[in-house]
């Protein structure tokens, strides 16, 4: 089982410049034909500042290799099994957010295979003036052995 100690953990604060162009390659990938997060005179003229990223933008800026590396996970299979987002406003290109992770849970549960672990991550983007931009919760599902 995981270590419940690890609740609570923060990482450091990441900054992240959310470029116009990062947001029309993930719109393209996900088939998404928005036109907010493709043609800046229309996120414009719907009076935004910019290009609007798609709401799962946000797991992009979320918790990264260094923090999972610091938890100790090991070389187990992970699966993401559950996704939420809050919003305090779209994510703009042009966005100055800055990230921070943090383990919200840790959990034993049984599965066909056996017991599993499960370890909840929330990610928590605000902008330059410290304002909530984005919140997330991610539930990740580590098999053991």
């Amino acid at each position: 089982m995981l270590d419940k100690s690890l609740i609570g953990r923060q990482s450091e604060p990441i900054l992240h410049e959310v470029e116009k162009g990062a947001i029309r390659r993930f719109a393209e990938a996900l088939g998404d034909p928005n036109p907010l997060a493709l043609d800046e005179a229309a996120a414009r003229a719907a009076g935004f500042p910019g290009l609007v990223a798609p709401a799962t933008f946000a797991l992009t800026l979320g918790w990264g290799e260094r923090f999972r590396h610091s938890l100790d996970l090991g070389t187990r299979s992970m699966l993401h099994g559950e996704q939420v987002f809050e919003f305090g406003r779209p994510i703009v290109a042009g966005d100055r957010l800055t990230v921070r992770s943090k383990v919200a849970d840790v959990q034993e549960r049984s599965g066909a295979s056996g017991p599993m672990d499960v370890i909840i991550i929330e990610d928590e983007g605000r902008d330059e003036h410290g304002v909530l931009v984005f919140r997330s919760r991610g539930t990740f599902i580590l098999r053991r052995g």
